[in-house]
Parts: structure tokens; sequence; C-alpha cells
């Protein structure tokens, strides 16, 4: 599981409709937004997991190609 708590969260109200909105400028600057600061918190933090987990899932992913590729140039090289 990822720990938020290393990451800025900046919150702002919205004067035409009153929510609070919430962004994360070091995670691609992602927003959330909620009718309370408590919804938003919760809310910036669910999209913050998130994105933590579609960037670890992502980085998984080109390694395990990386890691075929080298196999074949390894064997190739053999």
């Amino acid at each position: 599981m990822f720990d938020l708590s290393q990451y800025k969260i900046e919150y702002k109200t919205d004067k035409e409709t009153s929510q609070v909105i919430a962004t994360i400028p070091a995670l691609n600057h992602i927003s959330s937004f909620g009718d309370s600061f408590s919804e938003a918190e919760k809310n910036i933090k669910e999209a913050g997991l998130a994105y933590l987990e579609a960037i670890k899932k992502k980085n998984i992913a080109h390694l395990q190609k990386d890691q075929k590729y080298l196999k074949v140039l390894s064997s190739k090289f053999s």
C-alpha cells in the first residue's frame, strides 16, 4: 500500500459552487472535490492511491517487457 503523507495536498474553495477542490501537485496535479473539506480529503486520497497504483502497474508491465527483451538479446549474443 502507498503512503500519501509524503505528498502535499492543496485545498481551495470554488466560489460559485462552494465545493472544496483538493489537488496533489506532485502527482501530475490530480484533483478531486467534495461538498466539505473531509469529503474532498477522502476523495483526493482515493484518487492519489489509484494514480500511484496505476503507475506501479504500468512500471511493472514495462519491466516485464524489458526483461523479455533482454533475454532475447542475451540469447542472440551468447
